[in-house]
């Protein structure tokens, strides 16, 4: 039963990449999908931690049995999905690993498309991107856990893409593709649900100042954010936390061998908000060097090299290139809102590395031209060389243009 899944995600996959025309894509999203099966199958079994997969697991087979689960409505609404999957296939996790695997491969789809509204006269075509969000060692080997965070990742990006389409074409009937998007990602993942209301909430500020014919400068736009940033907090009080979870919460995820800033608690909403940011930095970038106290941490440290990197280049892309204002506004508040929120709670790198691969990603898209450039002097550096009457040439000059102290 197993293979019969197997097959069954190959197909699936070949019926997307059918309508997708992209030979490079197809060719390593085939090497990406062949890694999550083997990850899947051989590798994540056999390591000694073994994360939630077995409450996921049980309430699943509770659920296929025609019982009523007593677990969390997030935990409840992926082990839906995890119990039709084992209805078809066999009752174990490594089945609805396989598909995680195929929701990974195709998040980057989305992705894609996003990085090429967000910068629209850098460039079209972005394999850096692509190959990053494929490949991005830890983001590989959690996303094919049979947990939430694949599916999670895949329905936050069709989202945001979707959004982003509105936005560029002005077509608000296709909003309405965006509304049981977000209600599949408000049952997975509340979080990040609310932050794209946010998100959605400054695009409309945006759009109401153009009506009126007003200054979109920098000054306007960050009013704009502090005025959302406190809506922002309103909801998170009054709908997901109150002051008192919010303390529980922060103390039970304080505990383990990767905590950060332990022993800290919010003695008033001003303390919450002062130490938001910070927390927010700390969510990001965790673990720090001093940090470093086994094998682990050591591995969590190597994977936030490449992260540092790429917000420095997300900052040096957005500040230099030309930007969808709106799209632009969209994503960053989507982006900030959401480290600052995850990072008030988490007090644990080794949870922070799940629940931030969808702000990974998000600076992927941010340092596409970056990238982008890194990419075409990668291809001169082997001996690709573009042809000066190619699109890989122009593009090639563009981006050396846009970025030429890089």
């Amino acid at each position: 039963m197993v293979l019969s899944a197997i097959l069954v995600v190959l197909l699936l996959f070949l019926l997307v990449t059918r309508y997708y025309d992209d030979a490079l894509y197809r060719k390593a999203a085939v090497l990406s999908l062949s890694g999550h099966v083997i990850t899947t199958l051989v590798l994540i079994p056999r390591l000694s931690y073994s994360w939630d997969i077995g409450a996921f697991h049980t309430t699943a087979i509770e659920i296929a049995a025609g019982t009523v689960p007593g677990s969390s409505t997030s935990v409840t609404s992926f082990a839906t999905v995890q119990a039709l999957v084992y209805t078809l296939f066999t009752p174990q996790p490594q089945t609805i690993g396989l598909f995680n695997g195929l929701f990974a491969v195709l998040t980057v789809i989305p992705a894609m498309y996003i990085a090429s509204s967000l910068y629209p006269r850098v460039e079209q075509d972005t394999p850096a991107v692509m190959l990053l969000v494929l490949f991005m060692p830890v983001q590989f080997l959690i996303l094919s856990i049979p947990m939430r965070d694949a599916l999670s990742v895949i329905l936050f990006f069709t989202l945001l893409a979707t959004l982003t389409r509105v936005i560029r074409t002005g077509n608000l009937q296709r909003g309405l593709r965006a509304i049981p998007l977000w209600a599949m990602l408000f049952l997975l993942r509340v979080e990040l649900a609310m932050i794209t209301v946010l998100g959605v909430l400054m695009v409309l500020c945006i759009g109401f100042l153009r009506v009126l014919d007003a200054e979109l400068s920098v000054p306007s736009l960050l009013v704009l954010f502090g005025g959302v940033g406190s809506l922002g907090v309103g909801l998170f009080s009054e709908l997901l936390y109150s002051f008192d979870r919010v303390n529980s919460a922060l103390q039970s995820r304080s505990t383990g061998g990767a905590v950060y800033l332990d022993g800290m608690s919010y003695g008033s909403w001003f303390d919450f908000l002062i130490a938001s940011p910070a927390r927010g930095f700390y969510f990001q970038f965790a673990p720090f060097p001093l940090h470093v106290g086994s094998m682990f941490h050591l591995l969590a440290l190597l994977g936030t090299v490449p992260i540092i990197v790429l917000a420095v280049s997300a900052v040096r892309s957005l500040s230099e290139c030309k930007t969808d204002t709106a799209v632009a506004m969209l994503l960053v508040v989507v982006y900030i809102t959401g480290i600052v929120g995850y990072g008030t709670i988490n007090s644990n790198f080794g949870t922070n590395v799940r629940h931030r691969i969808a702000f990974d990603y998000l600076l992927i898209v941010f340092a596409s031209p970056v990238l982008h450039q890194w990419w075409l002097r990668l291809r001169v550096w082997v001996g690709v060389v573009p042809s000066e009457d190619g699109e890989d040439y122009k593009q090639q000059q563009e981006a050396q243009e846009l970025h030429r102290g890089a």
